[in-house]
């Protein structure tokens, strides 16, 4: 892994550019994947190639898990064979077992599971007779200490954790599957800027992780030939705070 197209799914914005923008820096070409993010997503494009790297956007519905095979198709035109997948983009809406729906539960299961496993399967079909590849599925700390909100996107973390394992098995040896399971790290939309930081503070380590820190452990997997079939927490200790309802409940003194 010296090289070669990495494929960031959500890569425009938030911890998705992060991965994109440390990919790049490392000497991978990286096409950032979006589906509403059009300006971000160049602008990611725009920062690696004025560093010299080599970069791509590609556009996808996620939700439409037939057409996620254009994603490596369009990446693999622009910057060559596909050698790296980052499975980020995620949906996160709440939902709870008094009002989880049909919908709710199909609309995280698709993107946030049926998605990465079928881009996984491209990459596999794509990947030349002798190559290596890597793959990073983005979860979250939720799967070491589960609570009761936010189920179906909790269900599909768990999915991604099973798959990890057990693509891990089955891949060997042309391409590793690792995880990393980010803790809290960037504000909610409608958190508040004083609960974002009382649920960073209240982590083990007194600080939360940082976009950088999630990028960075994307990175170390993305060129450690020796791991396959391992999740790495990234989230300062969070899991151990073994909490009852969802960060956001808790820190901004919601029932």
């Amino acid at each position: 892994m010296l090289g070669g197209t990495v494929v960031v799914t959500g890569g425009a914005a938030r911890i998705g550019r992060q991965i994109s923008l440390a990919l790049a820096q490392s000497g991978f070409s990286v096409a950032v994947h979006y589906f509403s993010s059009e300006n971000e997503a160049k602008e990611v494009v725009s920062e690696i190639q004025s560093h010299g790297g080599s970069a791509t956007h590609v556009r996808c519905d996620l939700s439409d898990p037939k057409s996620v095979s254009e994603i490596i198709t369009k990446a693999e035109d622009s910057l060559g064979p596909v050698v790296g997948l980052v499975n980020n983009a995620s949906k996160f809406s709440h939902d709870d077992i008094s009002n989880i729906s049909t919908e709710s539960w199909s609309g995280h299961l698709e993107v946030n599971a049926l998605s990465p496993i079928m881009l996984i399967g491209e990459l596999v079909r794509r990947l030349p007779d002798g190559e290596r590849a890597c793959v990073v599925n983005i979860l979250d700390q939720k799967v070491a200490q589960p609570n009761p909100d936010h189920l179906s996107y909790t269900a599909s973390r768990y999915a991604m954790l099973g798959v990890t394992d057990a693509l891990a098995r089955g891949l060997a040896p042309a391409i590793r599957v690792n995880a990393v399971a980010p803790g809290h790290t960037l504000p909610s939309p409608e958190q508040t800027e004083a609960g974002f930081a009382r649920a960073q503070s209240e982590a083990p380590l007194g600080f939360g992780p940082t976009p950088g820190d999630i990028a960075d452990a994307v990175v170390f997997l993305m060129r450690s030939r020796s791991i396959t079939g391992q999740t790495i927490f990234v989230d300062s200790g969070e899991r151990f705070l073994a909490r009852e309802r969802d960060v956001y409940f808790e820190t901004e003194g919601m029932d």
